[in-house]
């Protein structure tokens, strides 16, 4: 059995061992991995979650799964909102985000895993919840970055009394690296996935004690809001560099239209300086951003959609297996809302409460509409279909700058993978041009510039799977503790 996997833990990647080994498919292995970062990753993904999917059957075409999270279907009149600001300190700053019942939006990764079950699951869903049942069980030992993203948001955890015992001791002190994290109520709510499918979350116990608590507290979310909940099926954005066809997410995904729109610029003089400082400037708007990519990709029938988000809190992995199917997958919940839903141990996103892109000042986003995200999953394949690259990386707005550098890396110099994502990367913000240590910043005259002497997540963390020729290569980003596995027989 041949495949190869990139994940951002190493339970998240031994989940999906597990079940390539037992005889599944890549689809089977990355519902059975979306389903186990519920526990090895919950700073990134819990039932909460939502995210994009690229697919790649054997000898087809690649689709697009969107199962992001969805506004609200009404603003409904608040007696009391429940939205409040919770400050991080990230060490050499510090900075606010907004969360409580007010900022949940709609989430749709248990649909989303569901769906991609019903479409291209080979194992019966209760064979692919095993190894998630078994984290939830047995616990999840706490490694350098699960102790980083705990450290960030312990106090938008901490919010919520139900989940102390989950992430704090009896003095008060969060868990931290080579402590176990146990979820003891994940278990149930497994099992009851396992017996009454998608349905009793999005229109069962779940979506009922969810409503009850928006009510209560102040939040605008409600019952109708999940049971009315869709995933969609849709087609790619696809471009041509390199030689090859890549794959892009189309809207809600800002970070498709976006990366082809920096590898379009980088074409022209092939320096990466001058193609990300002039995409950041010449695209400040949802709006640019649509004409810019239907003038240059006028079949992608790229349409913004008229949401308003994006997501900082960001994993992904990638899978491929012995037969040729392809998955990269990527999701979030944003910082978390601190809102824990009672007997599951999963926290919902704070989707809504984004300040920083929502211009017309908090609550103005539009009612019942996908929100907006730069997860940029990808996929490549040479000019006759067969597979070369997949990809995806976290770090916000940074996301598809940092893959454009990666796949230029990889397909047009040529370089290993493993050489690609540990190169130093630049990055334009604030006018100031950043790079990483080993960058040539001489030749940046216009701007000031930055140089960090370490590799920082700052500059996003790619993880991708390669084929060149018969060799398959997988790599995870030491920028983010990534992890990967080939099996070569």
């Amino acid at each position: 059995m041949k495949y190869a996997i990139s994940a951002g833990h190493e339970e998240t990647m031994a989940s999906a061992k597990k079940i390539l080994e037992a005889g599944g498919n890549a689809f089977d292995a990355a519902i059975a991995a979306g389903f186990s970062m519920f526990i090895s990753e919950p700073c990134m993904s819990s039932a909460g979650a939502g995210g994009f999917a690229m697919v790649m059957p054997k000898g087809e075409e690649v689709r697009m799964l969107d199962f992001f999270t969805q506004t609200p279907q009404r603003k409904r009149a608040l007696d009391k909102v429940d939205f409040y600001p919770v400050v991080v300190n990230f060490g050499n700053e510090t900075e606010e985000f907004h969360v409580g019942m007010a900022s949940v939006a709609v989430p749709g990764i248990i649909k989303g895993l569901f769906e991609m079950h019903a479409e291209y699951g080979s194992m019966p869903i209760k064979d692919l919840l095993v190894p998630a049942k078994e984290l939830a069980k047995n616990g999840v030992l706490i490694d350098d970055f699960q102790d980083i993203d705990l450290g960030l948001l312990s106090e938008i955890i901490r919010e919520d009394e139900s989940m102390h015992k989950v992430f704090f001791d009896e003095k008060g002190n969060r868990i931290k690296k080579g402590d176990r994290l146990f979820m003891p109520n994940l278990y149930g709510f497994l099992d009851m996935l396992e017996h009454e499918g998608e349905q009793e979350f999005y229109r069962g116990e779940v979506s009922r004690i969810v409503h009850k608590t928006s009510k209560e507290r102040g939040g605008y979310i409600q019952r109708s809001d999940f049971e009315d909940y869709q995933t969609f099926w849709r087609k790619p954005i696809k471009a041509e560099a390199f030689n090859s066809r890549i794959y892009l997410p189309n809207a809600p995904s800002l970070g498709g239209a976006l990366l082809a729109l920096i590898l379009q610029a980088y074409s022209v003089n092939k320096d990466w300086v001058n193609a990300i400082v002039d995409t950041r400037k010449k695209y400040t708007s949802l709006e640019q951003i649509q004409k810019a990519i239907l003038q240059i990709l006028p079949e992608s029938g790229y349409s913004y959609l008229g949401g308003t988000a994006s997501t900082k809190g960001t994993s992904h992995f990638n899978i491929t297996d012995g037969v040729g199917n392809v998955v990269a997958f990527s999701c979030s919940i944003g910082e978390g809302s601190g809102y824990f839903v009672p007997g599951t141990d999963m926290q919902m996103n704070n989707m809504l409460g984004e300040s920083f892109l929502l211009p017309h000042g908090f609550h103005s986003w539009v009612e019942n509409t996908r929100l907006h995200s730069m997860m940029t999953p990808s996929i490549i394949t040479d000019r006759e279909g067969e597979f070369k690259f997949a990809g995806g990386s976290g770090g916000a707005g940074r996301i598809p700058y940092m893959m454009a550098q990666v796949m230029s890396s990889v397909m047009e110099e040529g370089k290993l993978l493993a050489e690609a994502i540990e190169s130093p990367r630049v990055y334009f913000m604030n006018d100031t041009v950043h790079g990483e240590q080993g960058y040539d910043l001489s030749k940046v005259k216009e701007y000031a510039t930055k140089e960090w002497d370490y590799s920082s997540m700052f500059f996003g963390g790619v993880h991708a799977i390669y084929k060149s020729g018969n060799r398959l290569q997988a790599e995870g980003d030491s920028r983010r503790y990534g992890v990967a596995v080939v099996r070569t027989e």
